[in-house]
């Protein structure tokens, strides 16, 4: 009998041990395995009481296996994905999940199961590991109210208080810039077009060297290639927050200095064109800055439009703008290469024919790329024709908001937010009406003097614009802070056909 019940102690442990493994690891808590002890630890104490264990224990465990599937997909809980959360419509919601792992479903729905049959064992065998002594309880719930088994709820009060602290600065936003009477001193087109592109890593573009010839027109066209931008962060919203502000030295957004108000007050007749979510007047930080245009369309109105609408759809919008000669800037905003890729290109062809299975969302990443570049083609040749037929010359400017990590899905190869440096770096071209020539420049160009290069490119003088270009080939003084965030990612492996 002793065996017997030395034996289901080890088993009934062990049970509990890879349940509290799974849900360490499932709220972005890493492997640590004193993390997990932990938590096993208040799970055995708490076990001697058949109270303490079904409402107290219970619902604790059934939020961290509701978490872990997201968690072990794409990490803890944070401020961009609180963020983007409360930005997503339902066709978004839809992939968001979709893209989660089986297996790691699977993994949230073992932990109650697990956790269950340790108290069935234990209470079946009277395995009393720990007296069930009620103060004790409290002294070790209040000891580890910061540690492992707690910090999952502390980091969701911090993110929804900063998204809220945000959304409160952005209801100001529509009233109110801190930038200074701006000249324009060297602006020297009529047209300015700024092409925001979506989920684009620049090492799968045949421009940075890929080997799949999926940019026909970055990789030919006159004008200038930086080999070098790097975003501020690896999610839309938190990287273009910062790089349509004039971010702060320790990397804050200051809304009041945005990109747009600038051009505004400068004189420009500024128009924003998306493809991106809208989901209300202050959805995202990217939408309140958008609003602050003389002229907003966005495809997709809301979360009841959960339609793939397409990016050439932004086209016949784009061309009414481009027939007068008035200094205007234009954003277009690309729904381009964002997950599931696939579900991109529903109106394109892929680039290859035929890909082993396991490599078929590569195959519909790249050829979302080259229905990108299709796309900055057609605003180019609108650009030009226009030139030639009312002497309207212009700047266009592509880039991306960040890139994407490599993942294992079972045996597929997926491409998804992650920590990857790959995820940080991004296209940069620009092309002119008067460009007689091509440029390559490998330079380091942090996303966080974005706006200061815009309002370069745009021509505008302002005390509160150091001088600085995002075509100049010359590294940013700032590259050791990006340098810290990217040595503390992995490198990232590339699928070559």
């Amino acid at each position: 009998m002793l065996f017997k019940k030395s034996l289901y102690t080890f088993f009934a442990i062990l049970l509990l041990f890879i349940a509290c493994k799974i849900m360490i690891k499932g709220v972005g808590l890493g492997t640590s395995d004193s993390k997990t002890i932990l938590l096993m630890i208040l799970i055995m104490i708490s076990s001697s009481s058949k109270k303490a264990f079904y409402y107290f224990i219970i619902p604790l465990v059934s939020l961290y296996a509701l978490y872990t599937p997201i968690g072990l997909s794409y990490g803890g809980v944070a401020y961009h994905y609180i963020a983007s959360f409360s930005a997503t419509d339902a066709n978004e919601t839809y992939e968001f999940f979709g893209n989660m792992p089986i297996k790691n479903y699977f993994m949230g729905l073992a932990i109650i199961p697990l956790v269950l049959t340790y108290y069935k064992i234990t209470t079946k065998f009277e395995i009393k590991i720990y007296k069930n002594k009620t103060i004790l309880i409290l002294f070790i719930i209040i000891a580890l109210f910061k540690q492992a088994p707690f910090q999952f709820f502390t980091d969701i009060k911090n993110s929804i208080k900063e998204v809220k602290k945000e959304q409160k600065v952005l209801e100001d936003l529509d009233k109110k810039t801190s930038w200074e009477k701006n000249q324009l001193t060297n602006s020297n087109y009529d047209t300015y077009v700024l092409i925001i592109g979506e989920s684009v890593r620049r090492d799968y573009l045949h421009a940075y060297g890929y080997s799949i010839p999926n940019t026909p027109f970055l990789s030919n066209s006159n004008g200038t290639l930086i080999d070098g931008l790097t975003a501020p962060a690896k999610n839309t919203v938190a990287s273009l927050r910062l790089m349509f502000t004039q971010a702060t030295t320790d990397s804050q957004p200051q809304y009041d200095k945005n990109f747009i108000d600038l051009a505004n007050q400068s004189g420009f007749k500024t128009y924003w064109l998306s493809n991106q979510g809208y989901l209300g007047e202050h959805d995202t930080p990217i939408t309140a800055i958008a609003r602050k245009s003389s002229q907003t369309f966005f495809l997709k109105k809301g979360a009841y439009d959960s339609l793939n609408t397409s990016d050439f759809s932004l086209i016949p919008e784009f061309k009414k703008l481009i027939t007068n000669k008035n200094k205007k800037l234009i954003v277009i905003h690309l729904y381009g290469s964002h997950p599931n890729a696939c579900d991109r290109i529903e109106d394109y062809p892929k680039i290859l024919n035929k890909v082993e299975s396991k490599y078929d969302e590569i195959n519909c990443y790249i050829s979302s790329i080259k229905k990108t570049e299709e796309i900055l083609q057609e605003i180019y040749t609108s650009l030009v024709n226009i030139e030639k037929k009312d002497n309207i010359n212009f700047s266009m400017l592509y880039f991306a908001d960040h890139g994407l990590s490599s993942q294992q899905d079972g045996d597929n190869v997926v491409l998804r937010v992650g920590e990857k440096k790959q995820s940080y770096q991004v296209p940069l071209f620009m092309v002119n009406s008067d460009s007689i020539d091509r440029k390559t420049c490998k330079s380091f160009k942090s996303g966080l003097n974005f706006t200061n290069g815009i309002g370069s490119w745009l021509g505008i003088s302002n005390q509160q614009l150091p001088k600085y270009s995002l075509f100049d080939c010359k590294n940013d003084s700032n590259q050791i802070n990006h340098q810290t965030m990217l040595n503390n990612s992995e490198n990232d492996t590339i699928v070559n056909f």
